[in-house]
């Protein structure tokens, strides 16, 4: 076997560039097949009945895995009864992602439990890495609510950050949401069922929303929507003593 010098390679590259240029590749003859299949798939992903689907299995997933600790990590339905500052009809939704800084997520974790309000809730999209995995989603869950990062739970029972965390793909949908991290006001909040999703449209209706986006203070961003909106809820909300918890 003889060795390649430099320019009989280069040469050889040469003619393999050429006989590229001379080459067509056959046009596939089920591409319009696949990209009706592939808007109709895509379709089926983004309607309310799929992400309805996945919402009802978060619920199961919660039941089953979490069991009576389930109140620990997310959103307890009984609390909404308790009075805060915020009226019955009132909602903030403070919306993360698993991708944001831990720290960051920590930080708005400690802010809701500052603000003391069951209706101020921490909002994913949906589990972390997919839905077929469930433990991922609870050591993240675990990691953000903890008060002490060392504490582990297969040892005994970890002190958690009194803050709600929900998992909840509808009301990323509703309220448009197609950035993190993201805060919305919602006012004027009517649900049919407490148990369903305020993010179906069909569950629940309300009066008007204000977001704020940014990776700012939790307060400083209620601040800005209180500014626009002249809420009085969210003024006596912000003047909860920050050492409350």
């Amino acid at each position: 076997m003889e060795g390649l010098s430099v320019p009989d390679l280069a040469n050889t590259l040469t003619k393999a560039d050429h006989l590229a240029e001379r080459l067509t590749v056959p046009k596939n003859r089920n591409d319009r097949e696949m990209s009706d299949l592939a808007g109709t798939l895509d379709s089926y992903y983004h309607s309310d009945e799929f992400q309805l689907r996945v919402l009802s299995e978060t619920e199961r997933i919660k039941k089953e895995v979490f069991g009576d600790k389930v109140t620990g990590y997310y959103a307890d339905k009984a609390k909404k009864e308790s009075k805060g500052k915020l009226t019955n009809s009132e909602r903030i939704y403070v919306f993360v992602s698993s991708a944001m800084p831990l720290l960051t997520i920590r930080n708005y974790a400690a802010s809701v439990s500052r603000l003391g309000d069951p209706n101020v809730t921490l909002v994913m999209r949906g589990f972390v890495d997919g839905m077929t995995k469930i433990q991922p989603t609870i050591s993240f869950i675990a990691s953000v609510l903890q008060r002490d990062q060392s504490c582990r739970p297969q040892e005994g029972e970890c002190e958690m950050i009194p803050a709600s965390l929900a998992v909840d793909p509808l009301l990323f949908r509703r309220y448009q949401i197609d950035r993190v991290p993201a805060v919305v006001y919602a006012r004027g909040l009517k649900a049919e069922d407490a148990g369903l999703s305020e993010g179906d449209a069909k569950n629940a209706t309300i009066a008007d929303y204000h977001t704020a986006y940014g990776d700012a203070r939790l307060e400083y961003l209620l601040d800005q929507i209180q500014r626009e909106t002249g809420s009085q809820s969210l003024a006596a909300l912000l003047s909860t003593p920050a050492n409350k918890n």
